[in-house]
């Protein structure tokens, strides 16, 4: 697993959830690069997806 995507997963397991911008002003990373990682950790299963749009937030599943 790509070391964002374990730093992604130890801030939703600290906070208890996470949004992109969050993540991006955390990491440094842009939105892009925290989408595309939030992605593929919904898809395996460790995250889940809550609401759409600029109010998303993801936390653990």
């Amino acid at each position: 697993m790509p070391e964002l995507s374990v730093t992604l997963l130890e801030l939703a397991r600290e906070h208890g959830r996470i949004t992109v911008a969050e993540a991006a002003w955390i990491t440094d990373a842009s939105r892009h690069t925290i989408k595309d990682h939030l992605k593929a950790l919904v898809d395996h299963g460790h995250l889940i997806l809550h609401g759409a749009g600029r109010g998303a937030w993801y936390g653990l599943s």
